[in-house]
């Protein structure tokens, strides 16, 4: 699985949060950067990545996920079907439908969320290193309402 991001640039993301770069690490790092707006499970990226990587375990996925969740490099989301990462992006909404799975994300870089965040830290003195706010429901297709 070849990433749109050059090898550089994530070796270079993952020495500055301390964490070696083996290469499933950064293959794993990759597949979920690349994943865009989709939020991957933990067994979808061990099927996407097994075949390249035949002695990948899923102990191994999951330690590393979680190791680039907790260093904040990619975005772990509790949803009703479990866990599921994608790249973090700019601070944003996820609507995450509880009949299908589906996660969208919405609102990314909207001032009003950011200004929001900015201020519920600063009560606290408090430094952010994620935010990730999920509203479940049911998506538009779920509902059987027209787009």
């Amino acid at each position: 699985m070849k990433s749109s991001r050059p090898a550089h640039e994530l070796l270079e993301l993952l020495a500055d949060h301390g964490l070696a770069a083996t290469t499933q690490r950064l293959a794993l790092f990759a597949a979920v950067l690349d994943s865009h707006d989709r939020h991957l499970s933990a067994e979808d990226l061990y099927r996407a990545l097994s075949e390249q990587f035949p002695t990948l375990s899923r102990a191994t996925v999951y330690n590393n996920l979680a190791a680039l969740a907790n260093a904040g490099l990619i975005e772990k989301l509790e949803t009703p079907d479990g866990s599921r990462y994608g790249p973090v992006a700019r601070p944003h909404v996820n609507l995450v439908c509880t009949a299908c799975g589906s996660i969208a994300d919405v609102l990314v870089g909207d001032p009003d969320l950011e200004g929001i965040i900015t201020r519920a830290a600063a009560t606290d003195h408090f430094v952010p290193r994620s935010v990730s706010l999920s509203i479940n429901g049911l998506c538009r297709a779920c509902i059987g309402q027209p787009a």
